[in-house]
Parts: C-alpha cells; sequence; structure tokens
C-alpha cells in the first residue's frame, strides 16, 4: 500500500507537531498540531504502559494489533495513545485499529486527551481513499465541534481554521480541571474510579513479543496429518486449502514457510519447509486417505519426523509450530517416550525459541492425549467439527497460539479491510 500523503498544514502547526512527536518518542513523519507548550499533561492510566512500545512500534500488524486492543479499553489515556498513533500514523490499516477505539467515546474526552492533534489528525484521516478508514474519522470528528456540523468535510475544515486556538483552550481547561480532582482525590484519600482493563495485561508483552519474533525472524510450520482412512474428507479440505494458507499467513508473516509430514503408524515426509504455495499444493494433492484398520496411530512417528531439523530444514531464529492433525490416539506404549521427546524438543539451545506444538481432533470429541499432548508442546488444542475449517484453524493457531480469539478479531478486521480496498486504476 502507498503511503498517504497529509494535507498541507500551515507552516507553524507543522513545527509544533514536529515538537509534540519528538516528545512523545516517535519516529515517523509527523502529521498533527500539538497543544500549546504550557497545556497540562494528559494522564495515561499505568495499566496501559504494556501497550505503548507496540503502538510505536516499527511494523504496522503489530500498531495494527495494539490499536484494536484499544477499543476494549476505558483507562484514562486511550484517546491520547489512539491520537499519538493516528497523528504519526501512515498505514491505513493501523490507523483503523486507532480510530475504531475512539468511536463512541464522549466529546469531553476526545477534546481533553486528544484536543488539536486529534483534530488535525481525524480530517487528515478523513480524506483518505479507503472508505471503512475516511468513514471511522469522520463518525469521530463529527464529536469534536461544539455544534453540529453536519457530513460535509469542508464545513469542518473551516471550524479547524478558525476555531483551532479555541479547541487548545478547552482542552487546557479540561486538563487543568482534571489536574485539581486528582488533587482532591489525593487529599480526600478517595479512591478514584478504576478503568476496567482485564488482568491479562500482564501477558501482552508475552503476545506482542512473539509477534514481534515472527515479523523479525520469520515463521514456520509443519503440518502433521494422520492420512488414515477416516481422514479423507480432512484430506480434501487440505488440499483444497493449501495455498490459500501460505497466502494467508504470508501477508501477516512475509517470512513464513510450511511442510508437511503424513502419518498412519509411521510417518513420511512430504515436503520440507518451502514459501512456495504451489510446492505445499502438490505435496498434499499426493497424499491419499488409506488404511488405518487398527484404532491407534503413530503420531509419535509423525512428531518425531517433524521435529528433524535435517529433514525439515527448520530455521534456528524462527518461530517455529507444529500442528497435529488427526481424528485417532498414538500407540499406549509410545505415549510416554513422546512426552519426553517434547520435553527435550522445547529445550533444545539449537534453537532461539522452542518449538510449540498444537494438536487438532478432527472428531467431534478430543483425541484420546491430544490435549496433553498439546500441553507438553505448549501448545492449543481445538476440535475441529467442521472440516471446512481446517485452514482457518491452522492460521489462528500458527499466528495466534494461546490468543486465537484476539487474533481472530483482528483478522477479520484485516479482511474486511482488504476486501473494501479502493481499486488501483490500471
Amino acid at each position: 500500500m502507498t503511503p498517504f500523503s497529509p494535507r498541507r498544514m500551515r507552516a507553524s502547526a507543522g513545527l509544533a507537531a514536529l515538537v509534540v512527536c519528538a516528545l512523545l518518542g516517535l519516529g515517523r513523519a509527523p502529521v498533527a498540531a500539538a497543544p500549546e507548550a504550557d497545556a497540562p499533561a494528559v494522564p495515561v492510566d499505568e495499566a496501559l504502559d504494556t501497550l505503548k512500545p507496540w503502538l510505536a512500534h516499527e511494523d504496522w500488524t503489530v500498531r495494527s494489533i495494539a490499536g484494536f486492543e484499544l477499543r476494549k479499553r476505558t483507562e484514562p489515556g486511550v484517546i491520547f495513545l489512539a491520537t499519538r498513533l493516528l497523528a504519526a500514523e501512515q498505514h491505513a490499516y493501523a490507523a483503523a485499529g486507532a480510530l475504531s477505539a475512539l468511536r463512541g467515546r464522549p466529546r469531553r474526552e476526545l477534546v481533553a486527551e486528544g484536543g488539536p492533534v486529534l483534530a488535525a489528525a481525524l480530517l487528515r484521516w478523513a480524506a483518505h481513499p479507503h472508505p471503512t478508514v475516511s468513514g471511522h474519522a469522520r463518525e469521530v470528528l463529527r464529536g469534536l465541534p461544539p455544534v453540529k456540523l453536519g457530513d460535509d468535510v469542508a464545513l469542518y475544515r473551516g471550524w479547524w481554521e478558525r476555531g483551532e486556538d479555541a479547541l487548545a483552550r478547552e482542552q487546557r481547561a479540561l486538563l487543568e480541571e482534571a489536574r485539581l480532582e486528582a488533587e482532591r482525590v489525593a487529599t480526600t484519600g478517595t479512591k478514584a474510579k478504576k478503568g476496567t482493563s482485564t488482568e491479562a495485561d500482564r501477558g501482552e508483552d508475552r503476545f506482542y513479543g512473539r509477534l514481534e519474533l515472527m515479523r523479525k525472524h520469520g515463521l514456520e510450520l509443519c503440518i502433521v496429518l494422520d492420512h488414515t482412512g477416516s481422514m479423507g474428507p480432512v484430506i480434501g479440505a487440505a488440499k483444497a486449502g493449501a495455498q490459500r494458507l501460505i497466502q494467508q499467513l504470508s501477508a501477516y508473516v512475509p517470512q513464513f514457510r510450511a511442510g508437511l509430514v503424513t502419518y498412519d503408524d509411521g510417518a513420511r515426509l512430504r515436503a520440507t519447509l518451502t514459501s512456495d504455495g504451489a510446492v505445499l499444493r502438490k505435496a498434499f494433492d499426493k497424499v491419499g486417505a488409506g488404511g488405518g484398520a487398527d484404532i491407534e496411530e503413530g503420531v509419535d512417528k509423525g512428531i518425531r519426523l517433524a521435529l528433524e531439523q535435517g529433514r525439515l530444514g527448520w530455521s534456528q531464529r524462527a518461530y517455529r509450530v507444529i500442528v497435529v492433525v488427526g481424528d485417532a490416539p498414538p500407540h499406549d506404549g509410545d505415549v510416554n517416550s513422546l512426552f519426553r521427546v517434547l520435553q527435550l524438543a522445547r529445550e533444545d539451545v539449537l534453537y532461539d525459541k522452542p518449538v510449540v506444538v498444537h494438536t487438532v481432533s478432527t472428531d467431534d470429541l478430543p483425541v484420546l492425549h491430544f490435549p496433553q499432548i498439546a500441553r507438553a508442546g505448549g501448545g492449543q488444542h481445538v476440535t475441529l467439527r467442521d472440516t471446512g475449517r481446517l485452514v482457518a484453524e491452522l492460521v489462528l493457531l500458527t499466528f495466534g497460539g494461546d490468543d486465537r480469539d484476539r487474533v481472530r478479531e483482528w483478522m477479520e478486521e484485516v479482511d474486511n479491510l482488504r476486501d473494501l480496498e479502493p481499486k488501483q486504476p490500471r
């Protein structure tokens, strides 16, 4: 996507923008005016501290997910952080997250935490060609003036040219009022009302750290697939979706590779790690469902083969994932030794990060030992009741892991944005 060029602002506003963005620690080009230098500081709840570095991250994917996370937060400072992102942002999908976090917020909060910087950023994004992005910006912009101006963006530009100073004064007054209230609370000992953030905040660094690792050093996936007779529909779904799997995950992590191992009572390497969707599709096309007269299968053999660096070609620094897909348990005599193999694999000093092993039960109920295998592999277990969901589950497990719900919401947002992307003229 080509960067969006901001509209030209007055020289004084542009200079102030440089100052505020430097103070906020933003490296990208500033595009919005700043509040006056003597304006009281905007209070930001310490519960939001874990999101701050990710909202200013160099990678748009990280900024986008963090921006969408702001929608769920109500602590003081949410609007300020969203404003800071919008003022410096150039990527529409990252801006969309911050804009969605501002929708429905009271005018008083928008003015106090956003003020002139937010107004300038909204006017810029209101002119963006992406209909969802510009629509969100216009919706939030409608709540900033003290009077209703309708839907014509030109009216808001006119208001901004005449009312910038008034908005800055109103922001200072609201922030001063908030400061005095905070002092009163501190003096009287009255407890301030807390936001509604969850205790999962402590896991933010882990989630974004994993995402940063993927984007920086790559993501690698080996699918370990039961190819016995009962797996026919699942194998068919895998064949149909192999290229789509590569395309989707490559869109989120450009350095993505996938490989394939199949198993019955033994195991067979079908494809070493590759970024070529056609190669993976050909490997799946050669898989036929057959055999498997006994109840138990060689799950352990499939996993052992997938773990062989010399056979698969795992990278030392990439985030490595194995997803086992099947409807039959391992042989009872192989379970304990499999757990030991998984423990050793996760402690292997050859790699920067431990491999993660997820399991997918393709039956209505969890396959015996599959949940325990996932726990031993530091992964998740899911039950696949609809074979049409196979590729979606593989994407969520590989990219999202134990944050599948969060990642699912973000992926749906990005997919919607991509679907509505304006067509480029030929």
